[in-house]
C-alpha cells in the first residue's frame, strides 16, 4: 500500500485587460427575466414513476380524469407511469405571447427517473400569481437510464430532472418591464467604483462631457435625452460602447477539483519557499503459521508489515517582489514542484500576507 502525502491538483490561467462592451459588464436596470413555476404530471413513464404513497400524484391523477368526465376512485389508481413535477422557466424580459421558452421539470415524489415521459399541460405562474405561460411536451432527459429487477438496480445519469426544449408558450407579455420608463440606469454585474467610472467616462467620450454619472459603485445613470428614434436604439448604442474594467486581483482556488484562476494582476511580495513531500509505503511480507502436533489448530497466513518512509529533498527559492502567480507557477515547476502542491503553497503564501491578491474558496 502507497500513501503520498501532498496537496492539492492546480492549474493556472493569466487574463489580460482588455476593453470589453458594455452589454457584456452590465445591465439595464429593470430589464430583466422573470422566474416561473408551475405544477404539473409527467405521464407514459415505463414503470419509473410516483409510488403508492404518493398522495399529490394520486390526488392530482384522479382530478384530471375528473375534468375529463371521468368519475375514479383515487385509492384504486396505480402511478407507476406517473409523476408529479415542479415546472420552472425564466420569461425574458421582453417576451410575446406566442414566444416559445425552455423548460426545465424536476421529479417531486419518489420518481426513479423521467425519461420517456410526456408533461401534461402545466401552467406557470410568476411571483404576482399570474399565468404567464402554459407548458407541454415530451420531456428529455439526456439519456438516462434506471432499471431494477431482482433487487438489483442500475442507474445512469440524473434522470429525476429533464428538459422541454421549447416547450413553454407565452401567454401575456410581461407589463412590469417597461423600457421608456424614469431615468435610464445601467448596473454592473460586479460593482467596482472604479469600473463604474471607467463606463462614465467611455460614455462622457461618445455623447459629450456631463452625460453620465456614477451613482454608486453598480450603478450608473445616463443624463442624456432619448433620440426622436426611441430609447431602444439609444441603449442599443450605449450597449455596444467599450471600455477598460478594472478587475479585483484575485486567486480562485477549488479544492475539490484542484483547480486555480488567477488573473494577471495579481502579485506577490518578496517570499522564500520550499517544499518537499513524505512517502509512506507499507509493505506486507506473508508468512504461515502452523499449529503444534495434537494441538487441534487451524493453518494461517499471517501479514508482518513492513513500513519505509521517503522524503524528498527540495531547495529553498527566493523570489524577488511583484512577482505575478506565473513567475511563481514557472519557478516551482523547475524545481519540480507537484501541481497539487503550488496550492497548498499560495495558501501559504496568503497567510504569510505575501499575496496581494484576494484568495477565494469554493
Amino acid at each position: 500500500m502507497l500513501v503520498k502525502i501532498c496537496h492539492i491538483l492546480l492549474a493556472i490561467c493569466a487574463v489580460s485587460s482588455a476593453q470589453s462592451r458594455i452589454k457584456d459588464l452590465a445591465d439595464v436596470q429593470g430589464v430583466s427575466a422573470t422566474q416561473l413555476v408551475g405544477y404539473g404530471l409527467v405521464v407514459g413513464l415505463m414503470g419509473t414513476g410516483d409510488g403508492s404513497n404518493a398522495t399529490a400524484t394520486i390526488q392530482s391523477t384522479a382530478n384530471l380524469l375528473r375534468n375529463m368526465g371521468l368519475e375514479i376512485d383515487s385509492r384504486q389508481l396505480r402511478t407507476r407511469n406517473v409523476a408529479s413535477v415542479i415546472v420552472t422557466a425564466d420569461l425574458p424580459a421582453f417576451a410575446k405571447p406566442g414566444q416559445k421558452l425552455d423548460v426545465r421539470a424536476s421529479s417531486m415524489g419518489d420518481a426513479r427517473s423521467l425519461t420517456g415521459g410526456v408533461l401534461l399541460m402545466a401552467p406557470l405562474k410568476s411571483p404576482d400569481g399570474d399565468i404567464y405561460a402554459l407548458a407541454q411536451g415530451p420531456v428529455g432527459t439526456g439519456g438516462a437510464i434506471s432499471q431494477s429487477m431482482g433487487g438489483s438496480s442500475l442507474q445512469q445519469n440524473q434522470g429525476a430532472t429533464g428538459v422541454l426544449p421549447g416547450g413553454a408558450i407565452v401567454q401575456r407579455e410581461n407589463l412590469a418591464v417597461r423600457l421608456d420608463e424614469g431615468p435610464l440606469r445601467l448596473v454592473l454585474h460586479e460593482p467596482d467604483f472604479s469600473s463604474a467610472q471607467a463606463m462614465v467616462d467611455a460614455l462622457n467620450k461618445e455623447f459629450g462631457d456631463k452625460s453620465a454619472i456614477a451613482e454608486d459603485a453598480a450603478t450608473v445613470r445616463f443624463l442624456g435625452k432619448d433620440p426622436q428614434t426611441g430609447r431602444a436604439s439609444l441603449v442599443a448604442k450605449i450597449e455596444n460602447i467599450r471600455f477598460v474594467p478594472q478587475r479585483i486581483a484575485r486567486v480562485v482556488i477549488n479544492e475539490r477539483t484542484g483547480t486555480i484562476v488567477a488573473g494577471s494582476d495579481v502579485r506577490i511580495s518578496e517570499i522564500a519557499v520550499t517544499q518537499g513531500s513524505l512517502t509512506i509505503r507499507v509493505d506486507p511480507t506473508w508468512s504461515t503459521s502452523q499449529p503444534n502436533a495434537l494441538s487441534q489448530g487451524v493453518t494461517k497466513t499471517v501479514a508482518n508489515a513492513q513500513i519505509k518512509t521517503e522524503e524528498q529533498k527540495s531547495q529553498m527559492q527566493v523570489l524577488p517582489a511583484n512577482t505575478s502567480v506565473g513567475d511563481l507557477a514557472k519557478t516551482l515547476n523547475a524545481l519540480g514542484v507537484t501541481p497539487r502542491d503550488m496550492v497548498a503553497i499560495l495558501q501559504a503564501i496568503q497567510k504569510s500576507g505575501a499575496l496581494q491578491a484576494e484568495l477565494v474558496l469554493m
